[in-house]
């Protein structure tokens, strides 16, 4: 739904983090880290305009994402110790958007989603309608990225990213994402992705959702 998160800022090393696949038992705190590295975004500012209840309606989102992207994906974190410092969140090609089937498998979530978002689960239904219309289904898309916000800058982000792109050009496979920070652009262009087409506007004077392609590298 948006790759977001804060494009990092000068770093000389990475951090000491563990860089794996998601397990079961960090599953709630990934979802908590997502909601909170993206609860400034504009997208999610303008659809969910009570600050006081922005996380919280962000977490049940996540918990849906996460719990369907395991099934049809893959998500890796970054971990100090047993405590999740980052997360990617990605869906595999053809597997977004979500079959009526994996929607009624997710009703419980779906409906504690609307429970906490209330008025404003319209927008996150046409946020997500937005988003999925432009989803390439031969490409591996980055449904969810972000950074705890005090642990940000210091190259979790880089490292997630590195380890995705190094499987995805070791398939020679495509990625694709969206962001509704424009200052992010520079940050996916720096690791090779490119506009896919014009920003799709989520009002009429904005935000803006800035689609985004990494075409396939040749193997071999």
């Amino acid at each position: 739904m948006d790759a977001g998160g804060r494009p990092e800022g000068s770093r000389t090393t990475d951090p000491p983090d563990t860089v794996g696949p998601l397990q079961e038992r960090h599953r709630e705190q990934a979802a908590a880290v997502l909601a909170a590295a993206l609860a400034d975004d504009p997208g999610f500012t303008h659809l969910l305009p009570v600050r006081a209840r922005r996380e919280r309606e962000l977490r049940e989102v996540y918990r849906l994402t996460l719990a369907d992207g395991l099934r049809h994906g893959q998500v890796l974190t970054t971990t100090r110790g047993d405590e999740v410092t980052g997360v990617l969140a990605l869906y595999a090609p053809g597997t977004y958007p979500m079959t009526v089937g994996r929607w009624v498998r997710q009703a419980g979530r779906v409906l504690r989603i609307a429970a906490h978002a209330r008025e404003h689960s319209l927008g996150i239904i046409r946020f997500g309608d937005l988003t999925a219309k432009g989803v390439r289904t031969d490409a591996w898309y980055v449904e969810a990225f972000g950074v705890r916000p005090d642990l940000q800058r210091a190259g979790r982000g880089s490292a997630l990213m590195r380890t995705f792109l190094a499987d995805l050009d070791a398939a020679g496979l495509p990625s694709y994402l969206e962001t509704t920070k424009e200052e992010n652009v520079g940050y996916y262009v720096a690791r090779g992705y490119v506009d896919q087409h014009e920003p799709v506007p989520l009002a009429p004077g904005g935000p803006f959702i800035y689609p985004m392609s990494r075409p396939a590298r040749p193997t071999g």
